[in-house]
């Protein structure tokens, strides 16, 4: 199976785009992936969600956060670079036939590789809870033969409390549309109140992964038709208000 790891943060618009082009790339080609990245600042609405309900949008530009959507659903994210973004994008599998039976394979997969660092980190819903407090949330799409799973991990602090950001942590928040699901959170560093080698993460979560999937993790690289594919998409949909601004 292909595998993708970039830790140099990238642009937001960018690494959307290539994930729906990797799960293109699955439905049309069964070409399956697992990518581990970080994006730069932004704010990440889910598909279906309301922007004026979700975000703070004068802060987002006080501060110069893009907000964007992606093509999963769930909650509003905010992304910075001491996240870890990690996403599958698979065949559909008998285990992997439900939204719930995704949530639960991943999250179990994702804590049990992470019992080291932190024995009592399980799965809740779409989310990792160490302490009672969230420290990772997932999304899925479907689209054909195409699972894409993705979560995003809090490894460092994030330098802007996301309350400033996220309406959802406010206490007057009310939704339109999809909910998000405000739960205090916290970093896996200030959790273990240590430090985390970043590296030392990833192979924790990739030797799971292929343990769990049964497959051999090969570095790889887009095609040239997938990276043309992605710079179509970034310009014509993920820097556009027409998608960003949609609801």
């Amino acid at each position: 199976m292909r595998l993708l790891v970039d830790l140099k943060p990238i642009d937001p618009a960018e690494g959307l785009a290539i994930e729906e082009v990797l799960l293109d790339s699955v439905r049309q080609e069964g070409v399956e992936t697992i990518r581990v990245w970080i994006n730069e600042q932004a704010v990440i609405l889910g598909r279906s969600q309301s922007i004026v309900a979700e975000v703070d949008e004068a802060q987002a530009r006080v501060l110069g956060i893009p907000v964007l959507r992606r093509i999963s659903g769930g909650g509003t994210v905010y992304h910075y670079p001491g996240n870890l973004n990690v996403s599958a994008f698979l065949r559909t599998r008998p285990e992997l036939s439900e939204v719930s039976s995704v949530f639960q394979f991943f999250g179990c997969l994702l804590s049990d590789a992470l019992a080291h660092l932190a024995p009592d980190l399980h799965p809740e819903d779409n989310g990792l809870v160490a302490g009672g407090l969230k420290v990772g949330g997932a999304a899925q799409a479907h689209r054909g033969i195409g699972i894409l799973y993705h979560t995003t991990l809090l490894v460092q602090p994030s330098p802007v409390p996301m309350e400033q950001l996220l309406l959802a942590l406010r206490p007057d928040y009310h939704s339109e549309g999809i909910p998000s699901r405000p739960r205090p959170t916290t970093s896996l560093s200030e959790y273990l109140a240590s430090p985390i080698k970043l590296e030392e993460l990833v192979k924790s979560i990739l030797d799971a992964l292929a343990s769990a999937l049964d497959v051999c993790l090969e570095p790889g690289r887009l095609t040239a038709e997938e990276r043309e594919r992605v710079g179509v998409l970034e310009k014509a949909k993920y820097r556009s208000p027409t998608w960003n601004r949609k609801l």
